[in-house]
């Protein structure tokens, strides 16, 4: 390995993980920053579009309902025109932006016109039928007409309102718009932030540049007012889809809006991005001067630990290879106190442990050669159970095999296989090996029930249940088996629950005369014993279901060609007669015959021989079957 190179692995991964890290919180924390910056300005900036729209709403509203309640009175002749008067003046107490108002009668003409500004008019006559503030302005639906600007210094707005019955007429309004001026103009939004509102037309309404505003600016063009006035109709959605966009001054700023609803137009509050994010700007400057600082420190660090870490390493890859050289004499001297300390002692201990092993190294082999003569010695006793199974269905024989195997895998001086019955939860005895006489008749003569002794305890369990020693009264061994496997020399046993899919199937059960706890070897290789043995229990199950349904088919089919035979038979005899006697009459037995009834006599004739050769045919059918008739 060249000189060198792992020094500079380990400083480029040091210093790469830790700038890594200090690199990806910092974009982390400063993109989560500038979005919650962003929001947090853009719900201020709605808040105050929100709250700018609702004034200037109900200020509409106001002026609205004062404009209604003067159309309402109803006029009759004579003093109608006196009376409507007075309640014009009334509006003009009541609302002082309504600079003008003129009453229409039902055909469009200007019948009575009061003016703050000039000299009022009474019947003048003058045709407004073709005017939108007439023909648009319809029973419970004011008329708001389009701003414009009188005199080219203040905006105006109209107001239309119809009254009650067939013959009612317009009432309307001419309002000056300058409180939207003073509502705008009073919302602070930093130091260069605007508001300012858009009519429904996208023309520019109220600034707080009233030059702007008397230039007849047109917004409609701007993605913002477009976006906001496709979304006036949709209830509880934000009218601005993207909050950065570009002004009418061609800066980028920070926006929100809201609608005014009765009217179409839209607020807008804007602030300038350099102004809005400049505090975030100042925190990520801040930020990235820290990460730059750690990235350096990191650097420092990762120097240090490097030399740290890589002497050591060095001076072990060159003892390592004077050991493996054949210089088993060599210690490597390392003294750091750490991991590298104690790899150099491994080292040093493998040195030590491979120049003693030559002298026990032919033992070690003849060790590892019984242990695999052990092992190839089980995979045979597998391989003969396995072999046992796919050869016979004989359930006994299996079994046989399975517990003779096991017994003697398992160094154990007995062994037996037992079989359960859920109908009676039950377990009955089915192979043996080694076992006395005495002992075997003992279990036969009760079975084992579920949750007694050792077995019923493993199956209950689910788990294999060993008994260290068959003498200790506190063990778990059926009361009637214990004194015979004492007497018998028998001190410890192991039980093994046959399961398939959770399901008890069974038990394996083997016991030796040496007392003391079974190797977990051992057990492991009893549960695969196990296995096996429920396998050939559900394969052995199955195929007598089989042989009993095979049976049961057999005697069924023969119950069929029986019945098909007899049923054949008899139908045959009456069904002769019918063609005899149709034969006798057609051969003018009992007379002469009319051509009619002939003609339905030999039909009858021809349908009785077609259904006669059928039934013939299913009797034959019927006597293959029953084997009855053989084909040649």
């Amino acid at each position: 390995m060249k000189q060198g190179r792992l020094f500079r692995k380990y400083v480029i991964l040091f210093a790469g993980l830790v700038s890594g890290a200090l690199l990806t919180s910092g974009l982390i924390e400063s993109y989560f920053s500038y979005q919650d910056h962003k929001a947090g300005l853009v719900s201020i900036r709605r808040e105050k579009a929100l709250a700018a729209a609702s004034k200037i709403e109900q200020f509409i509203k106001e002026i609205e309902r004062q404009v209604g309640l003067a159309s309402q009175p109803q006029i009759g002749a004579g003093m109608a025109l006196e009376e409507r008067r007075l309640e014009y003046f009334r509006l003009f107490r009541q609302a002082p932006p309504v600079t003008e108002v003129s009453w229409l009668d039902a055909s469009g003409r200007e019948l009575l016109k009061l003016s703050r500004l000039a000299i009022d008019v009474v019947g003048s006559g003058t045709d407004f039928s073709a005017d939108p503030k007439f023909h648009e302005t319809k029973p419970g639906k004011t008329y708001f007409g389009p701003v414009y600007f009188r005199k080219e210094s203040e905006p105006y707005m109209t107001i239309a309102i119809r009254g009650k019955g067939q013959q009612a007429g317009v009432t309307v309004a001419e309002v000056n718009l300058k409180f939207v001026w003073d509502v705008v103009s009073q919302i602070t939004i930093g130091k260069a932030g605007r508001a300012y509102v858009v009519d429904a037309r996208g023309q520019l309404i109220a600034h707080p540049d009233i030059s702007l505003v008397l230039q007849k600016t047109d917004l409609s063009s701007f993605r913002q007012v477009q976006t906001a006035r496709a979304n006036l109709g949709k209830p509880g959605q934000d009218t601005t889809e993207t909050p950065i966009v570009q002004d009418f001054q061609g800066r980028q700023v920070l926006t929100a809006s809201a609608p005014i609803a009765p009217l179409g137009w839209l607020v807008f509050v804007d602030l300038p991005l350099g102004e809005a994010f400049a505090p975030l700007y100042a925190s990520i400057y801040r930020t990235a001067v820290l990460v730059l600082l750690g990235i350096g420190l990191s650097v420092l660090v990762s120097l240090f630990l490097a030399t740290r870490m890589v002497t050591p390493i060095q001076a072990i890859q060159a003892g390592a290879a004077r050991i493996g050289a054949g210089e088993l004499e060599q210690r490597i001297e390392v003294r750091t106190g750490d991991e590298l300390e104690a790899l150099a002692d491994g080292f040093n201990s493998m040195a030590s442990q491979l120049h003693d092993s030559y002298a026990t190294l032919e033992q070690k082999v003849e060790e590892r050669t019984r242990e695999l003569t052990k092992a190839l010695g089980q995979l045979k006793a597998l391989g003969d159970v396995s072999q046992a199974v796919s050869s016979t269905l004989d359930l006994q024989t299996v079994l046989t095999t399975v517990v003779a195997r096991a017994v003697q895998l398992s160094e154990t001086n007995g062994g037996a296989i037992y079989e359960y019955d859920e109908g009676t939860q039950e377990f009955q005895l089915r192979a043996t090996h080694g076992m006395e006489q005495e002992l075997a008749k003992a279990l036969r003569s009760e079975p084992i029930r579920l949750g007694e002794g050792a077995l019923g305890q493993a199956a209950a369990s689910q788990a294999p249940v060993q008994i260290p020693d068959l003498l200790d009264e506190r063990g778990i061994v059926v009361p009637r088996v214990r004194p015979i496997l004492a007497r018998l020399g028998y001190r410890s046993l192991l039980a093994v629950p046959l399961l398939r899919e959770e399901v008890i199937a069974g038990g394996l059960v083997v016991w030796r005369r040496e007392a003391g706890n079974f190797s977990i070897e051992i057990v492991n290789l009893l549960q695969t014993f196990a296995t096996q043995s429920t396998l050939t229990l559900q394969n052995a199950r199955l195929f007598r279901e089989i042989e009993e349904k095979g049976s049961q088919l057999e005697i069924a089919s023969r119950h069929k060609s029986q019945f098909l035979a007899n049923m054949s038979h008899e139908l045959r005899t009456p069904l002769n007669g019918i063609l005899g006697l149709t034969e006798m009459i057609l051969d003018k037995i009992y007379g002469e015959v009319p051509e009619r009834i002939r003609s339905a006599l030999e039909d009858v004739a021809a349908s009785g021989r077609h259904l006669h050769g059928l039934i013939n045919d299913v009797l034959d059918l019927s006597k293959i079957e029953a084997g009855q008739m053989t084909l040649a």
